[in-house]
């Protein structure tokens, strides 16, 4: 009888931790059925999304300025950009841009003139024509805040370009590339850095030079 009674006591202690172990054997099954299978865990998956805005076939009209980050010393120039582009896919264009030049003495180019009545020997462009060829690298987005997007392209273009100078006309290599930003479905914005080389006629004689230029132009795509 009190082996009896032993065998019983002991029994029902043993019960808990018996639930317990069996609620933990539960609790880690259900924690492996959560795991992805090893085989899932290895793939890659995409998100794909449509162009907000094609580009196939349309036109964009951009108006804009730019300044001369690497003009000559005595000259502070900065022009006025008009532009046309034909978009034939999301990837290739063809534009064409007309620049209006504008040119004053720096400083050190009024301190030339005015102490030693010398004007700088420096040759100035007047106006700017170029056709390019535009290229989309590639076409990303960022966010603005929770509720706007913005689309863009980071571009380049090359092509050839011709020079009006105060001292004659000369041709000119034109290299582009920047990001031009989706505003909408009709609008657009482009900055970029742009350099044009060509031959600048000096007393001297010709030299070849880079303008590097910044600009900025709004447009407007239809």
């Amino acid at each position: 009888m009190k082996a009896f009674i032993t065998f019983l006591f002991a029994g029902l202690f043993s019960l808990p931790a018996f639930a317990a172990t069996s609620l933990e054997d539960q609790l880690h099954d259900m924690d492996a059925g959560n795991s992805p299978p090893e085989a899932v865990s290895r793939e890659n998956f995409y998100a794909v999304q449509a162009r907000y805005l094609p580009l196939a076939w349309k036109s964009e009209v951009t108006v804009g300025g730019a300044i001369n980050l690497t003009g000559d010393s005595f000259l502070s120039t900065k022009q006025l950009e008009v532009g046309y582009r034909l978009h034939f896919s999301d990837k290739w264009s063809l534009g064409a841009e007309y620049d209006s030049v504008s040119n004053s003495f720096t400083s050190a180019g009024n301190n030339l003139l005015t102490e030693n009545g010398a004007v700088p020997d420096v040759p100035y462009a007047k106006s700017r024509t170029e056709v390019t060829a535009e290229y989309h690298v590639f076409y990303g987005k960022f966010r603005w805040s929770t509720e706007t997007v913005s689309y863009f392209d980071q571009y380049v273009a090359v092509g050839p370009g011709i020079v009006q100078m105060n001292n004659g006309t000369t041709g000119a290599g034109v290299a582009d590339a920047g990001f031009v930003f989706w505003i909408g479905r009709f609008g657009s914005m482009r900055i970029g850095v742009k350099d044009y080389v060509y031959n600048e006629l000096y007393r001297s004689g010709p030299q070849l030079t880079n303008n590097l230029h910044v600009h900025l132009d709004a447009g407007v795509v239809f």
